[in-house]
């Protein structure tokens, strides 16, 4: 549906016939169509009508006559236009404030390469420039590249790293990817089209239909492919007309300015780092991405803003000998330490299942040479506090219990499915395993 927009113009002053409406009113100095009309008023008989598709259709022009690119607008792009400025306006302010981050680094990158410099905005339709991103189909990375292709483009992944994920590496094998599909297509509509589809996919399309055209061959492609060269037109709109549409800029909670590197002697956990360096973990996984899990092993290469970063090597010595104590368990963070009584029935699968930790980890902190059990053996658990806290939560939802004479809590346990006894405890804040009868507990419902 068109949306309205009258102006009314007094000829005397300026004309619009045969110009272009959006530069006259930046020339006259009105920030919106809506302060222009109060300022001329509504009683003139010269008059114009434009619709909001027509400002947007001429600003897209704009944009169209500075790129080698296809901005063109039609009713298929205008959709997601709307997406952008409506239900999805909060994403476009949050990549307002991530790409101060990185499109100086594309930007760079693409430059080098003499690719497009719009090619910048495909990494928010592929990412929402999430380093991290991770497709369904396991395509990585801000730039979502595959595995099979990110190695063909020189891309490594490892088990502890994975370059699909690292910013600048991945850019440069994008731009890489970007040359040779327009030296396949010799369009960049086409080159867009085969970037999400695969370039084989796209020439068996091209052959089949006959043309070359993407608003031809439009009508035969998948759903996401059709759609993938009207969203990227539409993100590059709502990119640069944000401020014309009152999108705030949502500056994110990372430090991306004044940064310097780190080489870890020893292994350490994210968590850790946290607490030695007094930086977030969102500052931390943003400035080294390519780390695939929350665990940094020896010799990484790390980023952090400087100021961490001189903090961490005037004290050196102490901050490995708070990672030693940390790995040693005399200094917990983020968890919780408890002991566990076994039980009739007990094993130590199921003891690490109900304690969300691995079987060699209970071996490790006990010391147990084997997997076997002793009714009545007690063993040191590190539980995370998150853990306590699911069990600790909600007190409305759980069931009241009157412990019976001869009553353990192994047998109550039993009794309700998918109950343990370190759950009973936690939640009723007990110690030891003593039951006193007419005593009333609570049961986790599950």
């Amino acid at each position: 549906m068109k949306r309205l927009l009258i102006i009314f113009i007094i000829t005397p002053f300026f004309t619009i016939a045969n110009q272009d409406s959006l530069i006259n009113i930046d020339v006259l100095g009105f920030d919106s169509i809506t302060e222009l009309i109060e300022h001329v008023g509504l009683e003139h008989e010269n008059t114009i009508l434009i619709t909001d598709d027509n400002i947007i259709s001429r600003r897209l022009q704009q944009l169209d006559n500075k790129t080698p690119m296809d901005l063109a607008y039609n009713d298929k792009v205008q959709v997601f236009i709307d997406s952008y400025l409506g239900r999805n306006k909060a994403l476009i302010s949050r990549m307002k404030g991530l790409s101060q981050y990185y499109f100086p680094m594309f930007e760079r990158e693409l430059d080098f390469y003499n690719l497009p410099l719009e090619l910048k905005y495909l990494a928010i339709v592929e990412s929402a420039l999430n380093p991290k991103a991770r497709s369904h189909s396991g395509a990585s990375g801000l730039w979502q590249f595959m595995y099979l292709t990110g190695k063909q483009y020189g891309l490594d992944v490892t088990s502890y790293n994975d370059e699909r994920q690292d910013p600048l590496k991945s850019t440069k094998s994008a731009c890489e990817y970007f040359v040779s599909l327009y030296d396949t297509f010799g369009d960049w509509n086409l080159v867009l089209a085969a970037y999400n589809g695969g370039p084989g996919y796209l020439q068996r399309k091209i052959s089949s239909v006959g043309s070359s055209d993407f608003w031809q061959l439009y009508p035969h492609l998948r759903k996401e492919t059709r759609n993938y060269i009207p969203t990227f037109i539409a993100v590059n709109y709502a990119m640069q007309f944000s401020n014309k549409h009152d999108i705030a800029i949502i500056d994110p909670k990372i430090t991306f300015e004044d940064i310097d590197t780190i080489i870890i002697k020893k292994e350490v956990e994210l968590s850790t780092l946290t607490e030695l360096l007094c930086v977030n973990k969102e500052t931390i996984n943003y400035l080294n991405p390519s780390y695939k899990k929350s665990i940094f092993p020896k010799g990484a290469i790390l980023t952090f803003p400087i100021n961490a970063v001189n903090d961490f090597k005037l004290n050196e010595s102490t901050n490995y000998a708070f990672i030693d104590a940390v790995e040693n368990k005399e200094i917990l963070i983020g968890e919780e330490r408890i002991i566990y009584r076994v039980h009739n029935g007990d094993y130590l699968g199921r003891i690490a299942r109900e304690h969300n930790v691995h079987i060699f980890e209970i071996k490790e902190w006990n010391n147990l040479r084997s997997t076997k059990l002793d009714i009545g053996d007690k063993l040191i658990i590190y539980v995370k506090k998150e853990m306590t806290l699911i069990s600790k939560k909600n007190t409305l939802g759980n069931i009241k219990y009157v412990i019976q004479k001869g009553d353990t809590l192994w047998d109550i346990a039993q009794k309700h499915y998918g109950l343990s006894v370190w759950k009973i405890k936690a939640l009723n804040n007990m110690e030891n395993d003593n039951l006193k009868p007419g005593t009333t507990i609570l049961l986790p419902t599950s």
